[in-house]
């Protein structure tokens, strides 16, 4: 059997795995993702299998095991280091909010278990011999380009709302299109995906801005008009739509580009941002992320007026001071996509400030070579506010090369910045 789109480790343990079902008696099948990607030439990360075999008889054949969804019919099974999802054939009924299961039956058909999945390219299995059980031409769908429903549309996003995203993820990363009775059964039932919560349609956002062609799946959302009835709120539409077109121009690693780029679209600042992507339920981390890369880019915008290149040099130095180093370096990457009158204003910054960074030698007060204390001791003076002052003085000059960053030279400087003030 081969496998030419995984690491060999993990396929080889996961064919031992099969045998070793099959040794038992019973029944075992890669299904969904890994037999997908591996059709479609995609990286293959993981692989789940389906198998005849309880839960319980599943435990018994493997030596190491954990029951993650075991109430489900999963169990996480470890080979050489290698984990595994390996679950029982099931059907689900009674969903719960369209979206959980409230009766999983586990059954002895594959047939049965592919019919309850959310789309025929998800619901293909693949034995150890390398064969596919595909009884809803998923790789029909897939060569052509479809992202269609297994069995009826309109009683799969009744089951699980979160399918209607999904669909709408999957057409933006493979640049599918969505069949005709799928997509007509999503906009009927759009109105159920308010019963999904904020976290579960932030990672399904996350994974289509992530992909080849996000502004497709946004522009699916505003046709399908799901927007609205999301448990978030989303500024609609857009301040500048036209950055929304762009998203593609820029990487997706590292996310903070393409989701700050989204947040400008919106017609957010640093600010007002915040209560947004808290809303999304973004990590304050990551929020920072973003809030650190438009501040400054405010900052430049509003220091561009001046056209003395000595100012914006140590407006630059400084923004890297403030902001970091690794949001300079994210900042090159934005600046191309940014609305083409801000590129004119921020051009010395995108011309020089590359070169900026990498001659400077230090970025923050604990890469001076001296600190407060020791100055305070040197100049026989008592701390107050006018140390910070002088500290930051220092770490600007010295960031820009205006001042060597030596005990000597520091403290000459200090000294003649401590005679200036008023005792």
């Amino acid at each position: 059997m081969d496998w030419k789109w995984i690491d060999p480790q993990m396929a080889e343990q996961g064919i031992s795995l099969l045998r070793r079902l099959i040794e038992q008696g019973y029944e075992g099948y890669f299904v969904g993702g890994c037999v997908r990607d591996e059709l479609m030439g995609r990286p293959v990360n993981d692989m789940d299998i389906a198998t005849n075999a309880t839960p319980e008889q599943v435990m018994n054949i493997f030596e190491h095991t954990i029951p993650t969804g075991i109430a489900h019919g999963t169990i996480t099974v470890i080979m050489n280091g290698e984990q595994f999802e390996v679950t029982t054939y099931r059907t689900e009924s009674d969903y719960t909010d369209h979206r959980r299961p409230e009766q999983v039956q586990f059954v002895s058909d594959l047939y049965e278990d592919l019919r309850r999945r959310d789309f025929t390219m998800n619901a293909i299995a693949r034995g150890i011999d390398g064969s596919y059980v595909d009884p809803f031409h998923g790789r029909e769908d897939l060569e052509q380009g479809i992202i269609r429903c297994v069995g009826d549309p309109e009683e799969r996003f009744e089951e699980d709302a979160l399918r209607m995203l999904r669909g709408i993820r999957f057409s933006s990363v493979f640049d599918f299109t969505i069949e005709p009775a799928t997509w007509q059964a999503l906009v009927h039932r759009r109105s159920l995906i308010r019963y999904i919560a904020a976290e579960r349609i932030r990672v399904e956002m996350e994974k289509m801005i992530a992909g080849l062609y996000p502004f497709k799946g946004i522009r699916l959302l505003q046709e399908s008009e799901l927007v609205p009835d999301m448990k978030i709120n989303v500024p609609c539409p857009p301040e500048q739509p036209e950055l929304l077109m762009r998203l593609a121009d820029i990487p997706a690693d590292p996310a903070v580009l393409r989701w700050t780029l989204i947040v400008m679209a919106m017609g957010l600042d640093s600010e007002r941002m915040k209560p947004y992507m808290k809303e999304w339920t973004f990590s304050n981390a990551f929020m920072d992320q973003v809030s650190r890369l438009l501040r400054m880019n405010e900052r430049l915008l509003t220091a561009a007026g001046t056209d003395a290149e000595e100012s914006l040099f140590e407006v630059y130095i400084s923004a890297v001071i403030h902001y970091g180093r690794e949001t300079a370096l994210q900042w090159q990457q934005l600046y191309p996509v940014l609305m083409d009158n801000e590129q004119q204003q921020l051009a010395i910054f995108a011309e020089h400030g590359k070169q900026w960074l990498d001659e400077m030698n230090i970025f923050s007060l604990s890469d001076v070579e001296i600190n407060g204390q020791e100055l305070l001791a040197a100049l026989q003076a008592k701390g107050g506010p006018w140390l910070g002052k002088l500290m930051n003085e220092i770490l600007l000059a010295t960031a820009a090369g205006q001042l060597d960053n030596t005990r000597e030279a520091i403290l000459d400087y200090a000294r003649k910045q401590y005679e200036k003030r008023d005792h």
